[in-house]
């Protein structure tokens, strides 16, 4: 298999994440009944928070905004696994995603009055792959010696 480096292995852990992400983020665009567990009373409510009017922005569904980011991580994460100079990128473009999700949290918390569980998922999956992106960002940086 050869030799894969800490910072390559970082990016293969974004790609799993993003592919973890990806299809959960487009279950929620349309979730159709969803799982006992997405439903234990007001605070925790999937429903409520999936069909409240703060779930569109400009008329999209952020469920499918959170998919096309899924997307884009993970080719960006496939590429920096194949060797493409993408890390910085991903990075960045996992730094939105986060700050996208806080957003989104601090809405359910404190506007909405009930958490998504299946929303929380995938806002754990994207700040994975931020985590990954930062980590392989730092072990491919050169060592800091003295001289």
């Amino acid at each position: 298999m050869g030799y894969w480096s800490p910072s390559r292995l970082a990016h293969l852990s974004s790609a799993i994440l993003s592919a973890v992400g990806l299809p959960l983020s487009i279950y929620l665009v349309s979730p159709g009944d969803l799982p006992q567990f997405c439903e234990i009373g007001s605070r925790f409510s999937c429903g409520t928070v999936i069909h409240s009017e703060y779930s569109r922005f400009m008329g999209i569904p952020i469920a499918y905004l959170g998919a096309v980011w899924f997307g884009a991580a993970l080719a960006l994460s496939l590429a920096a696994v194949a060797g493409l100079r993408v890390g910085n990128i991903l990075l960045y473009w996992s730094v939105l995603g986060v700050l996208g999700a806080l957003a989104l949290l601090l809405v359910e918390i404190f506007i909405i009055g009930s958490i998504c569980l299946l929303c929380s998922f995938a806002h754990a999956a994207g700040a994975g792959v931020f985590a990954a992106a930062y980590l392989a960002r730092l072990w491919s940086q050169p060592p800091i010696t003295s001289g």
